[in-house]
């Protein structure tokens, strides 16, 4: 028998989870399906000779010729499609439909567009932390993956007056992440694709909310490969996305159920926002879906399941804003 238990560390791993006995509850507002919209605005923070880098960024449609130690300027205009374009049409269709959303941010990228910073400073949005940057690091020491982590929390408190409370670093996830997040005060960790429902896991002997992240119904697809099979149009995001809620919808009559949606403000362009308007129409015609920030999915979850001594509970129960109620 395999001892993944001894093997694992810091993190240890649960192949069990809710199994065949799922919590009975609905959300609040007697919520059947909780979508949270999430938005990652990463744009200006990616791999960059400008900035230092050894590579650029080349998570674009635009193949290059050029070695990778020199800019691309087809390559970086994929990059600024996002913040000239891509984020300012995000935030007219969330406004338009009237649902809140998560901003996954890259601190500095609030940096780099003062005016963006000062949008989602005023939209219906929460933030986790995507880092200080979009870039993966590797063999970081957990000193600085912890002085990451802090610099995306005070730099996107300074630049938008909101506070993060749940992260999800650029990957890879190191048996370090999470524990760093407890300790820096963060009521959650989204660093994970493993349930369908936000759930605890023990972090140094306590207990620590998890709220799930998911890389299958997620913009991202659009490049192919990256997340799964590609998407090549706005009928194949939509289905997907149809598909997924149908599902987790026809599961929720006595259990809530969870659906997150990535989004990318460069990814989403006109031909692939169209399904992104078409789904979220489709979903607001169904009673009990509840279109929500993740930290209210956090405070709505903790507030009913939390156990004893869990991780920055209920400190952080007064961050709730006022219409997050039972």
């Amino acid at each position: 028998m395999i001892d993944w238990t001894s093997r694992a560390g810091l993190r240890p791993r649960d192949f069990f989870g809710y199994g065949r006995t799922l919590p009975q509850f609905q959300w609040q507002d007697r919520a059947r399906v909780a979508i949270n919209l999430s938005l990652n605005y990463e744009e200006g923070t990616e791999r960059s000779p400008l900035l230092g880098d050894a590579e650029r960024d080349s998570r674009t449609w635009v193949r290059s010729a050029l070695p990778a130690s020199e800019r691309d300027l087809m390559q970086e205009g994929e990059y600024e499609y996002g913040t000239r374009a891509g984020i300012w049409r995000l935030l007219r269709i969330f406004e338009e439909f009237g649902v809140p959303f998560s901003t996954f941010v890259s601190s500095e990228a609030l940096a780099v567009h003062p005016d963006v910073a000062d949008a989602l400073a005023k939209a219906n949005c929460d933030f986790v932390s995507h880092g200080s940057r979009s870039i993966s690091r590797l063999n970081l020491s957990p000193e600085e993956e912890r002085a990451d982590l802090r610099r995306c929390i005070e730099q996107t408190l300074a630049l938008t007056g909101k506070r993060i409370l749940g992260a999800f670093p650029r990957p890879p996830i190191t048996v370090n992440s999470r524990q760093i997040m407890a300790e820096e005060g963060l009521l959650y960790d989204s660093a994970t694709s493993n349930d369908d429902l936000p759930y605890y896991a023990d972090v140094a002997g306590r207990p620590m909310l998890v709220v799930p992240y998911a890389v299958d119904p997620n913009d991202a697809r659009f490049w192919g490969g990256q997340s799964g099979p590609g998407y090549t149009g706005s009928a194949d995001f939509f289905d997907y996305l149809k598909d997924a809620f149908d599902v987790l919808y026809a599961e929720s009559g006595t259990t809530g159920r969870m659906m997150s949606i990535g989004l990318h403000a460069r990814i989403m362009r006109p031909g692939r926002v169209a399904a992104l308007r078409r789904f979220i129409a489709y979903a607001q015609g169904f009673e009990g879906t509840w279109f929500a920030q993740r930290n209210d999915i956090a405070f709505d979850f903790a507030r009913r399941f939390a156990p004893p001594d869990a991780w920055n509970w209920p400190a952080n129960a007064d961050a709730a804003p006022a219409s997050s109620s039972l």
